[in-house]
């Protein structure tokens, strides 16, 4: 069967779950997609983001791409989200472009590509590049002890168990086994983060959370390496902190600010002047800085007021553009280069992309998933799992429902950007489940 044939049938069922408004169905978290054979890019250069007049020339069904447009705009008009931008791109040239609704409800200012955005998580596979370049350059290895660039990741203790004793104290014994830099980008730490409240150590952790604590990396490392692991290190996945530890240990490692390094070494050399950590550091101002709401009991929008971190936070604190964002995109994409401009080795993109958890640590809900550093994977399904991207597709998303993926094996890099604060009267679809089946669905390739 054709690629766009097994795509067409997918996008269906894809699409059926996707009608705008409050009453639209939740799909699975999972993209839909396929395996498929290495397919050949064009030539790589510097993004131009006027779309190619013939997207089919790319690969790309025209119609398929309305198709998405039409969602989009459908989805912001309904009040699902204020607005979106998407760019779509192969290789070299950009594809698809989309900005639909607004980012400021009280102005009217149109949602566009340029529109500066929250992207939380979608942090953390822009920090995992900036380890692989320090791993690349042999500065740092993958299976070193983190404790080697941190000390106090040396004493931490794994939790007996997750709940307090009668005396209220949360028993502690020494770990099995170092935290690795590996375990880190894999979210095998045992460490934990800020979603978890039903145990007394995830409420340690929230009363310890490093968004409310005070200091720079150095100190935060400090305050989160004296609380208990859940795990032994490198026996459960856990979402968690360990991308912001490697934020501290890229500053070690390059004698620099961590901030300062991923401007000069990764978003200077990728054009991308709208990505950072602080204003300072952007091409706009605080003003400029999209709001962001939430969804009332009535379902309308109001505005929620959620300041950036004020410190350089590698899991979730950068703010970018769907211009910006698309560069790093395509950069991973075409095995590490943007043009001329080379970030990573193929290898080492390779290494980033490829699964490194084994299926038992992550869970059967998991599906034909898997984790590579920093972000998921598509894995060839087996037995009974739904294909949930073409195969080597790596991808995340941010809180904020911002969503990206790239798909080695077809030169495809995709980002979805809006802006809502989650909560319990928000309309699904969530942005992935929507916009990976019908980006999936515009695929033509033979």
């Amino acid at each position: 069967m054709a690629l766009r044939d097994f795509l067409a049938g997918l996008a269906l069922a894809g699409l059926a779950a996707c009608s705008p408004g409050p009453a639209a169905q939740t799909v699975s978290d999972a993209p839909v997609a396929l395996e498929t054979a290495a397919i050949a890019a064009p030539d790589f250069t510097p993004p131009d983001f006027t779309p190619v007049d013939n997207p089919a020339a790319l690969g790309f069904d025209p119609a398929g791409l309305a198709a998405l447009d039409q969602q989009l705009d459908a989805l912001a008009a309904a009040g699902a989200r204020p607005g979106y931008a998407a760019i779509i791109a192969r290789g070299s040239q950009v594809a698809f472009v989309s900005q639909a609704g607004e980012i400021n409800l009280e102005t009217g200012e149109a949602f566009t590509i340029d529109s500066p955005v929250r992207i939380a998580s979608m942090s953390k596979p822009v920090t995992a590049v900036a380890v692989m370049m320090l791993v690349e350059s042999g500065q740092l290895g993958l299976d070193d002890p983190v404790s080697d660039y941190i000390p106090e990741f040396g004493d931490v203790r794994v939790a007996v168990s997750p709940m307090a004793n009668a005396e209220g104290v949360i028993e502690t014994r020494a770990p099995l086994r170092p935290i690795t830099i590996r375990h880190l980008l894999t979210h095998t730490a045992g460490l934990g983060y800020i979603f978890e409240s039903e145990t007394d150590l995830g409420r340690l952790y929230l009363e310890n959370s490093l968004y409310s604590g005070s200091g720079d990396l150095e100190a935060r490392m400090q305050q989160l390496a004296a609380l208990p692991l859940y795990t032994d290190p490198g026996t459960r996945w856990i979402y968690s902190y360990s991308i912001d530890v490697l934020g501290r240990v890229v500053e070690i490692v390059s004698d620099m600010p961590f901030e300062d390094f991923m401007e000069t070494r990764l978003f200077e050399p990728l054009g991308m002047s709208s990505t950072g950590f602080f204003y300072e550091d952007v091409d706009f101002d605080e003003a400029d800085m999209s709001p962001l709401y939430v969804h009332d009991e009535t379902g309308a929008m109001v505005p929620f007021d959620q300041a950036n971190p004020d410190w350089p936070s590698g899991g979730g604190g950068l703010v970018s553009t769907a211009s910006d964002y698309i560069r790093f995109a395509m950069m991973l994409a075409n095995d590490g280069a943007l043009g001329e401009v080379r970030i990573l080795s193929p290898e080492s993109v390779h290494e980033m992309t490829a699964p490194q958890v084994p299926a038992e640590q992550l869970g059967s809900e998991w599906g034909a998933r898997g984790f590579a550093l920093g972000g998921a994977v598509a894995l060839s399904p087996t037995g009974d799992q739904s294909a949930v991207g073409v195969t080597g597709d790596y991808s995340w998303s941010g809180l904020f429902d911002t969503d990206f993926f790239i798909s080695p094996n077809t030169g495809v890099a995709a980002v979805l950007m809006t802006q809502i604060q989650p909560g319990p009267n928000r309309p699904e679809p969530r942005s992935s489940t929507m916009f990976r089946p019908l980006v999936y669905a515009s695929f033509a390739f033979d």
